[in-house]
C-alpha cells in the first residue's frame, strides 16, 4: 500500500477519497493562520440642524434624500497628502455609499432636496469635545478656534468633571492631533443666488497619522463608516469604528511518495481484491 508523507506517514483506509484522490494518495495542505492588517480607527463626527420652539429643542430635522453633488474639493494644507487622491474614484465610492442609505441623485429636470459638498484632506480639525464649550460648534471653519486650542491645554471649569476621567481626557488630546479627513455637508437648495446658505447636516470621518496613511486606500472604509450617520445625530461627540481587512494564504506542502521497504526481498503482500500495479 502506498501512502504520502508530509510530517509523518498517514495510512488511509481502502476506498477513502479525499479532495478527489483515492486511497492510494493524499494531498497534504498546510494552511497558514489568517493574518489581519492593523485595525484602522475611524472617527465619525455628525450633527444635524435642530427644530426649536423658543428656547426649547424639539429634536433634529430629517431632510430629503434626492441630492445634487455641488463640489468636491481638497482642503488647503501646508503638508501634502501621502499620495494625490483619485477624485473620480472617490466620487464613485461616495455615490455607492449614498445608494446604500436610500439617497438618489437627481435626474434631468428635478430639483434636489439637498445639495452635497465633499471636502477632504489633512489638517488639525475643530475638537468635537470642546466645540460646544466654545459656543460655536456650528461655525463653518475646519480649524480649531483659539478658544478650543486654549481649552485643550487647560482644565476648563465647565468640563472639570469630564476631564477628570482619563478616558475622556485621552479623547480630548487625540482629537487635537492632525487628521486625514473627509467631510460631507448637506445644504438647502437655494431659491435664489442671494439666499444665505443653510446647512442641514454635516458628517466628518477622520483617521490619524496622515504622514503614513494614504487616503486613497482608506476612503472606502471611511465612507462606509460615516454614511450611516448622514442626516443623523451621532450618539456622542465622536463615534470610533475599528475595522481591519482579513488576509490569509493556503500553502501546499511538498508531497513525498514513500514505498514500504521489502525486508524479505519480496513484493509486499497486497490486500485481497487489489489489482497489481
Amino acid at each position: 500500500m502506498r501512502f504520502f508523507q508530509t510530517i509523518s506517514a498517514v495510512r488511509l483506509p481502502a476506498g477513502l477519497a479525499l479532495l478527489g484522490l483515492s486511497a492510494s494518495g493524499m494531498l497534504a495542505a498546510e494552511t497558514t493562520a489568517a493574518t489581519r492588517a492593523p485595525a484602522v480607527e475611524i472617527g465619525v463626527r455628525s450633527s444635524v440642524d435642530e427644530r426649536w420652539e423658543g428656547v426649547h429643542r424639539r429634536g433634529p430635522i430629517e431632510h430629503g434624500k434626492v441630492y445634487l453633488i455641488a463640489s468636491l474639493n481638497q482642503s488647503p494644507s501646508e503638508k501634502k497628502l501621502v499620495q494625490p487622491v483619485d477624485e473620480a474614484a472617490l466620487l464613485r465610492e461616495f455615490r455607492k455609499a449614498l445608494d446604500t442609505q436610500g439617497f438618489r441623485e437627481i435626474t434631468a429636470g428635478e430639483t434636489p432636496e439637498v445639495v452635497l459638498t465633499l471636502l477632504y484632506g489633512r489638517g488639525h480639525l475643530r475638537n468635537p469635545y470642546l466645540a460646544n464649550i466654545a459656543g460655536d460648534i456650528t461655525a463653518g471653519s475646519i480649524a480649531p478656534t483659539p478658544m478650543e486650542s486654549q481649552l485643550a491645554a487647560s482644565i476648563d471649569p465647565r468640563l472639570y468633571d469630564k476631564r477628570m476621567s482619563l478616558r475622556y481626557e485621552s479623547k480630548v488630546m487625540v482629537a487635537q492631533k492632525e487628521k486625514l479627513f473627509i467631510r460631507v455637508s448637506a445644504w438647502k437648495y437655494p431659491g435664489d443666488r442671494k439666499e444665505t446658505p443653510v446647512l442641514f447636516w454635516k458628517t466628518t470621518m477622520v483617521v490619524d497619522e496622515p504622514d503614513v496613511n494614504d487616503l486613497n486606500a482608506l476612503y472606502p472604509q471611511m465612507l462606509a463608516a460615516g454614511v450611516r450617520f448622514f442626516d443623523r445625530v451621532a450618539p456622542e461627540e465622536e463615534v470610533t469604528i475599528s475595522t481591519a481587512v482579513p488576509e490569509g494564504t493556503v500553502k501546499l506542502a511538498p508531497l513525498v511518495i514513500l514505498e514500504p521497504e521489502d525486508r524479505a526481498g519480496q513484493t509486499p503482500e497486497k490486500p485481497a481484491g487489489q489489482r497489481p500495479r
